[in-house]
């Protein structure tokens, strides 16, 4: 059974808390605090929310300030953090997602509306995590220069180029936007690679560069 999302709760209105428990348990494993300090604490342990829904008007440590401290708290820089407040002024709103928020809404709040923003900042988050770990194992790939340059004998410059970022783990897609080049001439330089090295996939071109 696939692990449900962690979502995280700040406010200090028990109701709210009791609410909003009651609306997300079923989809989401919940955990509740009252104040921006417990919210900053908790995250000094281990713990880490898929997602945080913060309120800002708290006695103490305001929504905001929050906000800037768990972004200074290792591994909590990337959560989605999303204002769910009673706040409804236009400059608060603003300062919010200047901050960092990813959205902010406002209270009373309609149910269906809450669920489906969470699913889509959780499905966003996902995918961002997924793109710093692809990126991070580009970091990794280390390219042999010597033997990159002996093997890529033959090629253009542009083939040269678009090979090795083939080598570091590049989509046809993301080549073109690196290199400012459409998809269709990405996908046809490509194939003439494969021709002039004697391949019909990736993974046997990237072999013979590391």
């Amino acid at each position: 059974m696939e692990d449900k999302n962690a979502v995280l709760i700040v406010d200090d209105d028990p109701a709210l808390l009791k609410m909003a428990g009651e609306i997300l348990r079923g989809n989401y494993a919940v955990s509740c605090v009252k104040s921006g300090y417990e919210a900053v604490a908790l995250l000094q342990t281990d713990y880490r929310p898929d997602i945080i829904l913060l309120d800002i008007d708290m006695p103490g440590l305001s929504g905001f300030d929050t906000l800037t401290a768990l972004r200074e708290i290792e591994d909590a820089q990337d959560i989605p953090i999303v204002f769910l407040t009673g706040v409804t002024k236009t400059e608060a709103e603003l300062k919010g997602l200047s901050c960092g928020a990813v959205d902010y809404i406002t209270k009373p709040f309609i149910k269906e509306i809450l669920l489906a923003r969470l699913k889509v900042h959780l499905e966003n988050g996902k995918r961002l995590r997924q793109l710093s770990m692809v990126e991070k194992n580009r970091q990794e790939i280390r390219i042999d220069e010597e033997k990159f340059g002996q093997t890529s004998a033959g090629l253009s410059d542009t083939e040269k180029k678009i090979l090795r970022l083939i080598v570091l783990g590049y989509t046809n897609q993301e080549i073109g936007e690196a290199l400012h080049y459409s998809y269709n001439y990405v996908k046809k330089v490509v194939g003439t690679i494969y021709e002039k090295k004697y391949v019909s996939k990736r993974s046997e071109l990237k072999k013979l560069f590391l």
